[in-house]
C-alpha cells in the first residue's frame, strides 16, 4: 500500500514539474480579450494554489493582477486570500509593482 502511495506521489510531482508556464504571447492574447487597451506583461509566476499562474500586467502604469490556468483557457480576476494568515496575496503583489 505504501509503495502505491509513493508511486502516486512521484507521478504527481513529475507531472507538476513538467508543466510549463504559459508563454508571454499566449498570455497577451488571452488578456487582450478582456483589456481592449495597451498593456505590458510584467511577470508570469506559478503559484501554489490550484495550479494557477499569477500574471501581472501594467495598464496605464498601474499594476493589475490576473490568474490564468496553464492553457490560458480560464482567466480569474479578484483577490486571493490566505486562509492561514488572512493576508491579501493579490494586494501584496500589486504593492510590489506599484513601487517600481
Amino acid at each position: 500500500m505504501f509503495k502505491k502511495f509513493l508511486v502516486v506521489c512521484f507521478i504527481a510531482l513529475t507531472v507538476s514539474a513538467c508543466s510549463k508556464a504559459p508563454a508571454k504571447e499566449q498570455v497577451q492574447e488571452t488578456i487582450k480579450k478582456f483589456i481592449p487597451m495597451e498593456f505590458e506583461v510584467l511577470q508570469i509566476s506559478e503559484k501554489p494554489y490550484a495550479g494557477l499562474y499569477e500574471v501581472v500586467v501594467s495598464v496605464r502604469k498601474q499594476p493589475v493582477v490576473f490568474y490564468l490556468d496553464k492553457d490560458c483557457q480560464y482567466l480569474f480576476s479578484g483577490s486571493v486570500m490566505s486562509a492561514e494568515t488572512k493576508a491579501n496575496l493579490t494586494a501584496e503583489t500589486q504593492k510590489k509593482f506599484q513601487n517600481k
